[in-house]
């Protein structure tokens, strides 16, 4: 009896040390694998111990719960408690935060990109706003795209003549500005559509040439930049977050720099993964001259000023923001 009561009475005393008092739910559209679910994983360690086992996070990942389209309506809807959100993928809805991306046309630095975008966050709450109350804890930057060919590199802008190149709607109007026409077709479908001939390039970044084998189907990678921008990434259903103690609320936000920033560091191992198998592969890679790119950039600036506009007539700030942005670009 006595060996029994000491028994309960330990396990008892060590019951705090396990038993959480929040266990929430994340999802991801992404594997374990991939960056960012590798980030994720380790950013759900690091808040269960931070806050001292308080917190348990059950993550379910590969699309399980949700979609990377209309993640913040799942999340809103809370099919999760935190949830990989997307809000740039959306077909509408998100204006500031699907269309301001698209204004960091010619950044190549992509930490310079997270550090800009995220100070414009702080200063113009209409980002938050437009989530509908999601809380975010995380963004994500795209590291540049550049444009992968068949045939020959592009060192000058008139080798971009008469090429078809598979390519984000975003981009379609400089190519076109340069000759060349943009394709729209699903990235599953770029790599036949190469290896036919049917396009002559893609627009894509280094870790395709892996991810995607793209190495195999093309041979030359021309390093003239289509900067992706930045957006939120990670948030926590607002009814949860409003449930959190201010000491659970403090832990997310304190890691939210660490969680963009690895992000973006893993996302860099893959682009280095990617580059190296180019290489191995025999893909011949060649810089752009710096004219070269600022010329190529200027042609994004028309739609990017209409889009701007277009924000200005919804009552927010898109004139104000793009000035930020392009300001910051030249310094």
């Amino acid at each position: 009896m006595i060996r029994t009561t000491a028994l309960v009475a330990l396990c008892l005393s060590a019951l705090p040390a396990w038993a959480a008092e929040f266990n929430l739910s994340y999802a991801s559209p992404y594997t374990e694998a991939h960056p960012y679910g590798a980030a994720d994983a380790e950013w759900i360690a690091r808040i269960e111990e931070q806050s001292g086992g308080r917190v348990d996070i059950t993550p379910y990942w590969g699309r399980t719960l949700i979609t990377s389209r209309e993640g913040v309506d799942e999340l809103s809807a809370g099919v999760a408690d935190m949830a990989y959100i997307a809000p740039i993928y959306a077909r509408s809805g998100y204006d500031m935060n699907r269309l301001v991306p698209g204004m960091f046309y010619g950044y190549t630095d992509p930490e310079k990109v997270l550090s800009v975008y995220m100070d414009l966050v702080d200063e113009n709450p209409v980002f938050n706003e437009e989530l509908g109350g999601v809380h975010v804890v995380g963004y994500n930057v795209g590291t540049p795209m550049h444009v992968l060919l068949r045939e020959g590199p592009v060192e000058t802008l008139d080798d971009l003549k008469g090429l078809r190149i598979r390519s984000a709607v975003d981009f379609i109007g400089p190519l076109a500005a340069f000759g060349a026409e943009g394709v729209t077709m699903p990235m599953t479908e770029t790599y036949p559509a190469l290896e036919k001939g049917v396009v002559d390039g893609v627009i894509a970044p280094y870790e395709a040439l892996k991810s995607l084998s793209f190495a195999e189907v093309v041979g030359y990678y021309s390093e003239l930049p289509h900067s992706r921008g930045a957006y939120p990434s990670r948030g926590i259903n607002g009814a949860v977050w409003a449930g959190l103690p201010a000491d659970i609320q403090q832990i997310f936000d304190d890691n939210t720099e660490w969680l963009s920033m690895r992000t973006l560091e893993l996302a860099q191992v893959a682009e280095d993964a990617g580059r190296a198998y180019g290489v191995e592969q025999g893909v011949k890679f060649n810089a752009v001259a710096p004219d070269v790119v600022a010329a190529y950039s200027e042609a994004f600036a028309p739609a990017i000023q209409k889009v701007a506009e277009d924000l200005d007539g919804m009552g927010k700030p898109g004139s104000e923001v793009l000035g930020r942005i392009r300001a910051a670009y030249g310094n």
